[in-house]
């Protein structure tokens, strides 16, 4: 942890004279690693007690916070509350907001005056790809960090040329700055530790500079008619019309017994399916338009905001409100 501390001090560039304010459960890494950034560059650490989106600026005005952390849905979450004059009322310069929305990004700091700062990092990893605030580039986690290597592999192990997606494999310099097994677990430890390299399960593209971009989670890539989708991309695109505050994107069976698009939407309001997917086309390839959408009122989450998609997959087709394919081209059900 504290070679993880110094690792996070540097790429955010804290010093002793921040304040971190993080309201992250304690038993997620990011926290714990917000406390070893502080113990390593001298900065006053504050602990909130949970998010809270009507509360969370002026929790953070309270604290004199200068750097906060911000995951899963948070961005999304207070970008959508309405503005307010309020918004500036704080003193956080920065936050460090692995895979926000590119489009997000301006919105965010032109609205709150706060830096997003993108990164790849996980339990098991360390924080090894990164960039400095001055150097963020939207859509892309930046390049690989001092002390650790990166392959991007096929299915196969052999490495992919730049500029085409493959699984991520990370390794570190530093003897015990990367977890080295999962507790009481072999058969996962040997399956993610392959030929010295950690497989994290991610795809990802890295450019000729040496930038790399988010694709998806392996497990969450869908596969349509013999394409590969991304769901981050669908995602990416449906947050960009107004009518929708929040989705998620995932697949479930056809008739067919093969991949279909499904998405779960968090409306701010009434939405039009048929003029959504009219949104869509000129954006996303045809057959990564979904087929399904519903509408819900939340998204079922982890503690740390992820998005719980077992879930939506194991509830499938049969709470689509909406199938593109249909004769009808409605399907009446509950919400998801």
């Amino acid at each position: 942890f504290y070679w993880w501390g110094l690792n996070v001090t540097r790429q955010l560039e804290i010093t002793a004279e921040d304040v971190l304010y993080t309201c992250l459960p304690l038993f997620h890494t990011n926290a714990v690693n917000a406390f070893t950034q502080a113990l390593v560059s001298g900065a006053e650490y504050v602990i909130g007690p949970r998010f809270s989106a009507s509360r969370f600026w002026t929790d953070a005005a309270a604290a004199n916070a200068t750097f906060t952390y911000l995951l899963g849905a948070m961005v999304s979450i207070l970008a959508s509350k309405p503005a307010s004059e309020h918004d500036r009322e704080h003193s956080v310069k920065a936050a460090l907001a692995p895979a926000t929305p590119a489009g997000l990004l301006t919105e965010f700091k032109d609205r709150f005056g706060v830096i997003l700062m993108d990164g790849y990092g996980s339990t098991e990893t360390n924080c090894s790809i990164a960039a400095n605030r001055r150097e963020q580039r939207p859509g892309y986690m930046g390049t690989v960090q001092p002390g650790f290597a990166a392959r991007i592999v096929d299915e196969f192990g052999l490495d992919v040329e730049p500029g085409r997606p493959g699984e991520l494999l990370l390794r570190s310099d530093q003897p015990h700055s990367f977890a080295t097994g999962y507790y009481g677990m072999p058969d996962a430890t040997v399956d993610s530790w392959k030929d010295l390299w950690f497989h994290t399960g991610d795809r990802v593209v890295m450019e000729e500079d040496g930038w790399f971009r988010f694709v998806d989670r392996i497990k969450d890539v869908i596969r349509r008619r013999g394409e590969n989708i991304s769901s981050v991309e669908v995602e990416q695109v449906l947050r960009q019309h107004p009518s929708v505050s929040d989705v998620a994107v995932y697949a479930v069976d056809s008739e067919l017994g093969e991949d279909e698009v499904m998405a779960a939407i968090v409306p701010k309001g009434a939405i039009d399916f048929e003029e959504l997917v009219d949104f869509c086309r000129p954006r996303l390839a045809s057959y990564a338009i979904p087929r399904f959408m519903a509408t819900c009122e939340s998204l079922p989450r982890t503690e740390n905001g992820k998005v719980r998609k077992q879930v939506l997959r194991e509830r499938g087709a049969q709470k689509a409100q909406w199938d593109r394919e249909a004769t009808s081209q409605t399907v009446r059900a509950s919400n998801v």
